[in-house]
């Protein structure tokens, strides 16, 4: 099976949609992240794993109040859970914490994105900003507006994931107790795989079910076989996004120091297309 935008000529660096969520993923991390604060210390708790916005990431967010009024920022975190929202002090809209509000999350480069409700669990504010902390009030109202594009945005995994290059392909067997499905590889982490397959591929397999995998990543001698557990199963119009998790003792830890250079290697080549891309845009500018 051909991934969507799949090139045959070596790329040194990847193209912009194939970075991963919000440019150098290195960076965020569960302890690490920081969260928004009120004025009284109260925290944003949010429990999915949030993608940190780094320095030339792309990320448009409007608040829109219930009388219709907006303020356009940047989304600064992002998870399925909810959002984190900086806007000028400037554009203040009087919204206080627990209002209700809508807020959007869209590319710069995409022409639509994601709208839905929310509700505002801090506010604080930074120098001539006001953070916002949100949570969405229906995480089915994200899901169901999620697109493959979107999909990379909204990281659910504890662990940073990676897009193979588009002139690699990764392919990876998985077999069950009365199946077996053989598909390629859309993204890694350390903790798990995405694979993209057909809804007729998939079928047989449930969210919890167990498998045995079977992958070969680029440049390493021996394929790498563990067993994993479906945590995650995303339909989309043509395809299925399934996300595994390798399970713990389950052969993953005899190739955890080969799959984490893997991952290392991809955010370098990514944060270095990133910030060519970011210096091209400052010299356009």
């Amino acid at each position: 099976m051909k991934l969507p935008g799949e090139a045959t000529s070596q790329q040194p660096l990847p193209p912009p949609h194939m970075a991963i969520p919000i440019d150098d993923p290195s960076k965020p991390t569960l302890s690490g992240t920081p969260r928004a604060r009120n004025m009284t210390g109260s925290r944003d708790n949010r429990s999915q794993y949030r993608v940190h916005k780094q320095g030339s990431a792309q990320l448009e967010a409007t608040l829109i109040t219930e009388d219709g009024r907006r303020a356009v920022g940047e989304c600064m975190d992002l998870s399925v859970g909810g959002v984190g929202v900086t806007i000028p002090q400037t554009k203040d809209l009087g919204i206080v914490e627990g209002a209700r509000v809508r807020v959007r999350v869209q590319h710069l480069g995409r022409p639509t994105g994601i709208e839905a409700a929310a509700e505002v669990v801090t506010i604080s504010h930074v120098a001539t900003t006001m953070r916002f902390g949100l949570r969405f009030v229906k995480v089915s109202e994200v899901v169901a507006q999620i697109d493959p594009f979107y999909a990379r945005w909204f990281n659910r995994r504890r662990s940073a994931r990676v897009m193979p290059d588009f002139a690699t392909k990764v392919n990876c067997t998985l077999r069950w107790s009365d199946g077996e499905l053989e598909t390629k590889v859309h993204d890694v982490s350390v903790g798990g795989l995405g694979l993209l397959a057909t809804s007729e591929q998939v079928t047989g397999l449930g969210i919890k079910g167990r498998v045995e995998l079977s992958f070969s990543l680029p440049n390493t001698p021996l394929p790498i076989v563990c067993r994993a557990k479906i945590v995650s199963m995303k339909t989309f119009t043509k395809n299925v996004l399934v996300g595994l998790s390798f399970e713990p003792n389950g052969g993953i830890e005899r190739y955890a120091a080969g799959l984490q250079r893997y991952v290392d290697e991809r955010q370098r080549c990514i944060a270095q297309y990133n910030e060519a891309m970011s210096q091209q845009g400052k010299r356009a500018s």
